[in-house]
């Protein structure tokens, strides 16, 4: 396993908050065909959207909190 450095830890979160506009839009789009499918509700998609928008915020914060821990 690779050692977590400050810089790494960086790099995670910034990966995340840069990724986190596209993945939202992106999975927007993926559920609202599923939705227009009649695969999944409506409720559904806003479910599922902000499960993963809270784990990636999540993510981000405890990278920040670790990084903020070891210093």
């Amino acid at each position: 396993m690779k050692k977590e450095t400050p810089m790494r830890k960086f790099f995670i979160v910034m990966g995340l908050a840069l990724g986190l506009p596209s993945t939202i839009v992106g999975l927007f789009f993926l559920l609202h065909q599923l939705v227009q499918n009649d695969v999944i509700s409506w409720n559904a998609l806003l479910i599922i959207l902000l499960v993963v928008v809270i784990n990636m915020l999540g993510l981000m914060v405890k990278n920040v909190l670790d990084k903020k821990n070891k210093l």
